[in-house]
């Protein structure tokens, strides 16, 4: 009978976590996204949006949802409040997580978790085997910049707030270096699937 294996990805901002994501649905495998997990919570669960209101005022919603501008504005640029959004947000979205993947380990032996904070959040020992997503700090800085448009102090004041990946490489199983092209991305990515899928048998 085959191994069950949950996998985290991660990586700081900006390191390529998304498209690593991408290329690893490509291939057929499942990936839960903490981040959009967190963000349905927030959107669906009563109690979740008491406390986030209670926490940092009613301005965190409107009519329309989550008001992304107002967290990010005076929530994700505090490391006090960040620590609390997280505590709040953390236990039901890592409950989740393993909901959904019971339900996907009856059809996949890999099942994989895109997520930012594993160390941060110390949940590294939830999985079996860690994927650090690395890059450098000025191609991050200049990716994100690019994608989303983040001023470039932001980026850094939340850099700030994750442990610096350096420190992580010694931490996970596997290291994705994300420092060159896409192609290189993928073909590196799908090495490290290989690898995966052997120690299944």
């Amino acid at each position: 009978m085959k191994k069950k294996l949950k996998i985290a990805i991660t990586g700081g901002i900006g390191s390529g976590k998304s498209s690593v994501s991408k290329i690893v649905e490509a291939l057929g495998f499942p990936v839960i996204k903490a981040d959009d997990l967190a963000k349905e919570l927030m959107l669906k669960d009563d109690s979740i949006k008491k406390k986030i209101i209670k926490t940092f005022g009613k301005e965190s919603f409107t009519e329309n949802g989550i008001n992304a501008k107002y967290l990010a504005d005076n929530v994700f640029n505090n490391k006090e409040k960040v620590g609390k959004i997280n505590s709040i947000m953390h236990p039901p979205t890592i409950k989740k997580i393993d909901e959904i993947s019971k339900q996907l380990f009856e059809k996949h032996n890999l099942v994989f978790v895109e997520s930012a904070l594993v160390y941060e959040a110390k949940i590294q020992k939830l999985f079996d085997y860690v994927i650090l997503i690395y890059a450098e700090e000025k191609i991050r800085i200049a990716r994100k910049m690019e994608n989303v448009s983040m001023k470039k102090l932001d980026i850094e004041k939340r850099m700030s707030f994750q442990i610096p990946d350096e420190k992580k490489t010694d931490r996970a199983h596997f290291v994705i270096d994300n420092n060159s092209t896409l192609e290189k991305l993928e073909s590196r990515t799908k090495f490290v699937i290989e690898l995966l899928k052997a120690a299944t048998n």
